[in-house]
C-alpha cells in the first residue's frame, strides 16, 4: 500500500515538472532580457556622449526601452541632433524614431523615422523641412563601429523655408541610399561603397524640370577621414592629403527619351579643386536643349549646341540608340567639356 501511494505521488510530481521547467526558462528570460536592455541602455548613453564630443549632440524629448520578451525597441520622441562642428552650428529635428534589434541578433538595428524633418541655424527658425510617407534605415555594426547602412524612402518632399513659407525644391516617389564599409580597404584607411537609387524624382528649377527622372548611382569614396570634429573644409583638406578619391563606377540619369551615363575619378588637388575625368554618354538630349532654350525661338543656337556635342565627342550606343560620348575634365579646378572650357571652380577649402 505505502508502495502504491509512493509511486502514486512520484506520477503526480512529474506532471507538474514541465510546467515547472518553463517556470524557471521564463524567469531566466526575463532575467536577461531585462539585464541585456540595461546594457542596451549604457551602449546608447556611452555612444551619445562620444558622438557630443565628435560635434553631433543627439536629444530626445524622451526615451524609453521596450519590446520584451524577443527584441529591443528604443523610442526617441522628438528628436534632434545638433552639428556643433558647422558654423554656425546646424540642428535637425524629427518628429519620432523607432529604433529595435532581435535578442539574437543586436548587431543589425532597423529604424523608422516620422517626419517631417526640419533643418535650422542654432536658435533660429527653420529653413529647410523634408517630409515622406514612410523613412526606413537598417544599420549593421560590428560593436559600435557601423559596417553597412540603407537608407529607404517613399513619398519624399522637399522645400525650402523662408519666413514661414515653403518653396517647393522637389518630390519622389522612391528614394535608396546603401553604404557599405568596403572589406579590401587598406588597415589605416576607410573606403565607403555607396549606391544611390531615385525613380520618380522631380525637380522645380533647372532644366530637368517639371519632368520624372531616374536616378541611379554607384561608386567607391577612397581614404574617407575620420568622424572626429571638425569643418567641412577641415575633412576634405584632410582627404585630400590622405590621397582621397571619389570613384564613380557608374551614373545614370534618365528623363524621358533622355539618357545620360558617366564614370570616372574626381579628386582634389593641394589647392583644393577638383581634378579628374568623367567620360560622359548621352542620347535624346537635343530635345531638353530645344526645350531648355525656349522651344522654337532657339533656332540656330539649339542646333548648334547639338551639333557641337555631336562634333565634341565620338559615337557610341546607348540603350540600341545611336549616342555620344563627351568627356568632362577638371584640371585643378579648371572645367572643359572636351576642348571648350567651362570656367574654374572655386577652392572646396
Amino acid at each position: 500500500m505505502t508502495d502504491s501511494t509512493t509511486t502514486t505521488t512520484r506520477s503526480r510530481l512529474w506532471v507538474f515538472v514541465p510546467f515547472a521547467v518553463i517556470v524557471v526558462l521564463a524567469a531566466a528570460w526575463t532575467g536577461f532580457w531585462f539585464f541585456a536592455a540595461s546594457k542596451a541602455e549604457a551602449i546608447i548613453s556611452r555612444w551619445i556622449e562620444q558622438e557630443e564630443r565628435l560635434g553631433r549632440v543627439y536629444q530626445c524629448a524622451s526615451r524609453t526601452v521596450g519590446g520584451f520578451p524577443f527584441r529591443f525597441e528604443v523610442r526617441c520622441r522628438e528628436p534632434s541632433m545638433e552639428l556643433t562642428a558647422l558654423q554656425p552650428p546646424r540642428v535637425i529635428r524629427a518628429k519620432d524614431l523607432v529604433a529595435l534589434a532581435q535578442v539574437y541578433q543586436p548587431g543589425l538595428i532597423i529604424a523608422e523615422i516620422t517626419g517631417p524633418v526640419s533643418i535650422a541655424e542654432a536658435g533660429g527658425p527653420p529653413i529647410g523641412r523634408a517630409d515622406w510617407r514612410l523613412a526606413q534605415a537598417s544599420l549593421r555594426a560590428s560593436g559600435i563601429r557601423p559596417e553597412r547602412l540603407s537608407v529607404v524612402l517613399d513619398g519624399v518632399k522637399l522645400e525650402f523655408l523662408e519666413n514661414g513659407a515653403a518653396d517647393p525644391v522637389g518630390t519622389a516617389d522612391h528614394v535608396e541610399l546603401h553604404l557599405r564599409r568596403n572589406p579590401e580597404a587598406v588597415a589605416d584607411k576607410v573606403d565607403v561603397d555607396f549606391a544611390l537609387q531615385a525613380s520618380g524624382a522631380v525637380v522645380q528649377r533647372g532644366p530637368l524640370a517639371g519632368r520624372p527622372i531616374a536616378l541611379e548611382a554607384a561608386g567607391v569614396a577612397r581614404a574617407i577621414p575620420d568622424i572626429r570634429r571638425k569643418t567641412t573644409p577641415q575633412r576634405l583638406r584632410e582627404w585630400q592629403a590622405a590621397g582621397g578619391k571619389l570613384e564613380l563606377q557608374k551614373v545614370r540619369l534618365q528623363q524621358g527619351e533622355a539618357v545620360a551615363v558617366a564614370a570616372g575619378d574626381l579628386r582634389l588637388t593641394e589647392s583644393g579643386r577638383p581634378d579628374g575625368t568623367l567620360n560622359i554618354t548621352m542620347t535624346g538630349f537635343d530635345r531638353l536643349v530645344r526645350e531648355a532654350i525656349g522651344g522654337a525661338t532657339g533656332g540656330g543656337l539649339q542646333l548648334g549646341l547639338v551639333a557641337g556635342l555631336a562634333f565634341l565627342g565620338s559615337p557610341a550606343q546607348l540603350d540600341g540608340r545611336r549616342a555620344v560620348t563627351v568627356p568632362m575634365r577638371f584640371k585643378d579646378g579648371t572645367m572643359s567639356l572636351g576642348p571648350i572650357p567651362l570656367g574654374k571652380v572655386e577652392p572646396l577649402f
